[in-house]
């Protein structure tokens, strides 16, 4: 049993991991060492020279080998698409793009390597959905609580799958999802081997163990405990962390196999980082122990977060050559543990989440590992760097300095390590801790109304379509049909081969207000159930599915259309995506080319519905699939000996990929679902979570990622206008429509709240239809809960609009909390006559699940309002008069009437 860090190790290459350029590359050392022996025809001096090329130089030349190439390949596609990218701005805005997208108008603009990354993640994650879902077993997976018995058989049978010498478990269901579980890795370590990666099929290999730092660093309150061993303040830090590693240590042992320390000699001390080996000292029994040198590297790198960041070839490579021969590449870390009871028992104590968890979350750091691999080669922070001071210099010997500014800017590091983890790491863990424990609660205390707030996905759902080619009326019926599940078992089907499910699931573990730098555990399952019964999942599942029918259904309606032909707004969509006139045609030759069979089925291409309306067609991924190889190498210019069937394949899965980030980019438009771009110009120059500037700007925008996604995604391109739209078209569809939707929602929340709906005059009689004009505009546009907090609606919380609060619900609750103490030591009656209210209005404020929409009424009247009276009779009569004076509305049902009845 075994796990790297995190992932699993190789015992040889898989089958055809070394292509013909790696064997000629091998045979050809092979004879010029019989040559250095004067006979090299001889065919015992050829076995002479090959019996002398230990496995260990053939193998590790291998690797040095199939990374240059890979390299080229790499850098070759990162020229081509940079030089093609016609409309895209500077070179500063090209490179950008390159990584995290654009949302101007050119080819290949917006196929980054994230949307290739979010592409692939789909369709993993899809085909494991499926497989759950036709066996019956999807709710066994992803139930709230999960079943340790039920895990503990999986990760039994898919050891004894992968050759561990576990035994049956006799466990039916086990054995199933082991199988699709396994088939799924399976499919992740090809698509990696493919981009260059070196990963082999290990003994008794589980899933990629996902390790969680604090309780590897010894708990939040290690140095407490150092301090009560009589540790000095000064040596607490210092002391608690050599605790714990040794405690580390000391438990995980006895569960390792031997086979974790082979090869070690003395030099794995110098292996260690500088930084980790000033803390190695005083924290081994033996400074000349290279087991103990191994297992503390180990240790510091989860504890100080390294382990989470992506590194090509090097986060999976993980064959050892020796010293001579060794790279980044080869210096993978690996733990093999006995059996499954010995890593589930890991787990257990130190592990960042259930099997399940990180089986998913394995898929999706395989799917993006795959996609940096494929575009930035084995080694992408080399290429970054490499391929900036190119262009770099480009700019400079054209005197562009503006694009020589935006290529030396910090953020484009940051936009980079937003994509490899490094954004995550935090430099103070416990810090990070409570910032992320913070904004967690937050999410579990102010979003209970968060499905009453996405009425407005509809209309930015429109939008997308009308981006797309569709009109605004077809995204309508896309969104509230998909919400009503109206879409027949075709419509759905198709839907399903776009792999929306894998998108949803995606959506699931990084959702739309979960923090980036992970929330785990109970806060994260806490979190899907708020959104789960609440109907938040219902209905972006629902506007997702929706459509996804609608888009199959419009590329299906235009199979038999030439380039110029297509709606405009669906050739500009292709074209952002590097879909060009010779993809397309590739697709349509696919889309009527019949399976072997002879028979045309939904999953081989297109669909023409028996007894329906003409021309209704779907298109989905499948289509790719009917195309010939011949068709594939000759759009690649391969031909001769390169014209292989190898060739065709990966070909193939080159032109599913422009596709894959095409559909995938526009269902994250539909629901605009924030991308590494609006995470980073949000927090990207804040520094590392764990600092204090950092934590202070996460938690300061924690709920303005989606405002900024629809001001990049929908606004920015509407103002520049697309699909054959004058801007001033698209601009008055988006504030019309999000306009009437933030006014529908803002009136759904006063009924929730138990007011009557917001009246166009105020007590006075004077027209206040401006005001709700803006109100509504802002609450369309995705401001949230930052608009309830200028217009009032916050006051429901006896918190009113200020700066602070501007600045996210957490600031606002330390105003409030400060607010409070002033008024504990102002010695003034009146103000020590509203502190009953103020601390009754602050614990329901900060209660998990007390504001969810459904049930918050009845809480109030049941509750809190009773509460209130009780601590300060007379205090609801004085909050009903202030709600209806400052919000101009009154009660559905008198709360002053309600606690005297």
């Amino acid at each position: 049993m075994s796990s790297k860090h995190c992932h699993g190790p190789v015992k040889m290459a898989s089958e055809g991991a070394l292509g013909e350029d790696d064997i000629d590359y091998i045979l050809a050392g092979v004879q010029r060492r019989a040559a250095r022996k004067g006979k090299p025809f001889r065919k015992e001096a050829i076995a002479e020279a090959a019996a002398e090329m230990t496995r260990e130089e053939v193998i590790g030349r291998a690797l040095e080998r199939r990374m240059r190439v890979h390299q080229a390949k790499a850098s070759a596609l990162f020229d081509s698409q940079i030089d093609g990218m016609a409309g895209i701005g500077d070179l500063g805005d090209r490179f950008r793009a390159y990584w995290v997208g654009s949302e101007r108008q050119g080819l290949g603009g917006s196929f980054s390597v994230e949307a290739e990354a979010r592409g692939l993640q789909s369709a993993l994650l899809t085909q494991v959905q499926r497989d759950l879902r036709e066996a019956g077993l999807s709710g066994r997976v992803t139930a709230f609580r999960p079943d340790k018995d039920l895990e503990l058989d999986v990760a039994r049978e898919m050891a004894r799958m992968n050759g561990g010498k576990d035994a049956p478990t006799g466990n039916a269901e086990a054995l199933k999802i082991a199988e699709i579980f396994n088939a799924a890795n399976e499919r992740a370590r090809l698509l990696q081997n493919d981009q260059g990666a070196w990963i082999g099929k290990l003994e008794g290999w589980i899933v990629r163990q996902a390790h969680d730092p604090a309780k590897v660093a010894g708990g939040f309150w290690r140095e407490g405990a150092a301090l009560r061993s009589g540790a000095t303040p000064g040596q607490a830090n210092l002391t608690a962390s050599r605790r714990a590693f040794r405690a580390w240590r000391d438990q995980i042992r006895p569960l390792l196999d031997e086979r974790t320390f082979e090869g070690l000699d003395a030099r794995a001390v110098d292996d260690l980082t500088p930084e980790a080996r000033a803390d190695f000292n005083g924290a081994v029994d033996d400074v000349n122990d290279p087991r103990e040198a191994f297992l503390f590297d180990i240790w510091w790198s989860i504890v100080h977060g390294k382990l989470d960041q992506l590194g090509g070839a090097d986060d999976l490579a993980d064959y050892r050559p020796p010293a001579s021969l060794a790279r980044s590449v080869s210096k993978s870390r690996t733990l093999h543990f006995q059996n499954a009871d010995a890593w589930m028992a890991y787990n257990d104590a130190f592990g960042g989440g259930s099997l399940f968890d990180m089986q998913m979350n394995g898929l999706s750091r395989a799917a993006m590992n795959s996609a940096m691999m494929r575009r930035a080669g084995p080694s992408p922070e080399a290429m970054f760097q490499t391929k900036r001071a190119q262009l770099l210099a480009q700019a400079r010997a054209a005197g562009d300095t503006k694009a020589a500014e935006k290529l030396n800017a910090a953020v484009r590091e940051r936009e980079f390590a937003e994509l490899t983890g490094g954004n995550s790491r935090p430099e103070h863990l416990r810090l990070a801790q409570v910032g992320r424990a913070v904004r967690a609660w937050q999410v579990l205390t102010k979003l209970g109304g968060v499905a009453l707030s996405s009425m407005s996905d509809t209309a930015l759902t429109s939008q997308t379509m009308k981006r797309a080619g569709g009109s605004f009326l077809e995204g309508y019926g896309a969104a509230f049909g998909g919400i009503a599940r109206m879409g027949d078992a075709e419509a759905k089907q198709a839907a399903d081969l776009l792999d929306v499910s894998g998108r949803a699931m995606a959506s699931a573990i990084a959702g739309r207000f979960v923090d980036t730098d992970g929330v785990g555990g109970l806060a994260g399952a806490m979190t899907r159930l708020l959104y789960k019964v609440q109907g938040f999942t219902f209905l972006q599942d629902g506007i997702r599915e929706g459509f996804a029918q609608a888009a199959s259904r419009l590329i299906g309606q235009q199979v038999d259309r030439a380039w110029d032909a297509l709606e405009i707004g669906t050739r500009e969509t292709m074209e952002r995506y590097g879909i060009s006139a010779k993809e397309w045609d590739l697709a349509r030759r696919g889309m009527t080319h019949p399976h072997k069979d002879g028979v045309r089925s939904l999953r081989a291409v297109v669909e023409d519905i028996p007894g329906d309306e003409p021309g209704r067609r779907y298109w989905t991924f499948e289509a790719l699939d009917g195309i010939g190889d011949k068709d594939l190498l000759r759009w690649k210019g391969l031909t001769g000996k390169d014209a292989t069937a190898d060739a065709a394949r990966r070909a193939r899965h080159d032109l599913r990929v422009k596709f894959q980030a095409m559909v995938n980019g526009m269902l994250d438009d539909a629901l605009t679902e924030p991308r590494a771009r609006e995470r980073v110009q949000l927090t990207g120059l804040a520094g590392q979570p764990g600092t204090v500037w950092g934590e202070f700007a996460r938690t300061a925008t924690q709920f303005l990622s989606f405002s900024q996604a629809i001001v990049g995604r929908h606004v920015v391109p509407a103002l520049r206008g697309y699909a054959g739209q004058h801007p001033a078209s698209l601009m008055a569809h988006l504030i019309l429509s999000t306009t009437l939707l933030g006014y529908m929602q803002m009136q759904a929340k006063m009924i929730v709240a138990g007011k009557e709906p917001r009246s166009f005059t105020n007590e006075k009689g004077e027209f206040q239809g401006g005001e709700i004009f803006i109100a509504s505009m802002l609450a369309g546009g995705g401001l949230g809960i930052y608009g309830d907090l200028m217009f009032g609606e916050s006051n429901r919380n006896g918190m009113g609009f200020t700066i602070g609060s501007m600045m996210g619900p957490a600031v606002s609750e330390v105003e409030r909390a400060m607010t409070i103490t002033r008024k504990v030591t102002s010695g003034d009656p009146d103000q020590l006559d509203d502190l009953p209210g103020d601390l009754t209005r602050a614990a329901k404020a900060n209660t998990p699940f007390a504001n969810l929409w459904l049930t918050r009424s009845a809480l109030d009247y049941l509750l809190w309002l009773n509460l209130q009276e009780a601590i300060k009779p007379g205090s609801v009569e004085k909050y009903e008069r202030n709600v209806e004076r400052e919000q101009n509305t009154s009660f559905l049902i008198s709360p002053s009437e309600w606690v005297d009845r």
